[in-house]
């Protein structure tokens, strides 16, 4: 007799995946799904205001901790949101968001999720309003540096965010900018710093004249 054929394979959900099954989280899902898809019918900035109120309100009332229904979609959503042609209001809003998905989550899931919601978060020091930038720098402090070697992922382009923001020494942020750095080496190790600043030193020209 022939050899049978191995069985497929489906993918193993992760725990939060069917937590989010689950009565306690299962309305979370069915509003968070519905308030992603008006983003799609955004015709004008302030209804991006509108839509990410939405979504605040949805995670504000979750059921703790929070574990955000389609994650990626929301990193997506929010990423666009820090459009460079979209105002600074837009931004400020966007970054609330952040917040609040970065306090109710916990450090855990955070450290897990962290590479794709910094994917929206990091390119905004290049464009970044007087207003945000601050706002920007809070959020690095007070949920990047305590996760501590679990930056490593996600370490170049956290140190490239943070060369950006740097400026030419006479900007307001100059300083705290600085500090940030610091921290960022003692919240991991020489080495890994050093490693992150030298690619982007390579491949981000731009910044070479800050460091």
């Amino acid at each position: 007799a022939g050899a049978m054929a191995p069985a497929s394979r489906k993918p193993i959900p992760d725990d939060d995946e069917l937590l989010l099954n689950t009565y306690k989280y299962r309305g979370v899902r069915y509003e968070c799904e519905a308030a992603l898809q008006a983003f799609e019918k955004a015709e004008e900035w302030a209804d991006l205001i509108k839509y990410l109120q939405r979504l605040q309100k949805i995670f504000q009332r979750s059921p703790e901790p929070l574990i955000v229904p389609h994650k990626v979609l929301v990193a997506k959503r929010l990423c666009q949101c820090l459009h460079a042609a979209l105002p600074a209001g837009v931004h400020l809003k966007t970054l609330e968001t952040y917040q609040l998905i970065f306090e109710k989550v916990g450090r855990e899931r955070l450290a897990k999720d962290v590479g794709f919601y910094s994917e929206g978060l990091f390119p905004l020091c290049r464009h970044a309003s007087y207003e945000v930038k601050p706002f920007l720098l809070s959020l690095i402090e007070a949920h990047y540096l305590p996760l501590g070697r679990a930056l490593a992922p996600c370490l170049s382009g956290l140190v490239l965010c943070l060369l950006t923001a740097l400026g030419d020494g006479a900007s307001e942020s100059h300083e705290r900018v600085l500090a940030l750095l610091d921290a960022t080496r003692a919240a991991t190790s020489t080495a890994e710093m050093m490693g992150a600043l030298w690619t982007c030193l390579l491949l981000n020209s731009h910044v070479r004249m800050q460091a």
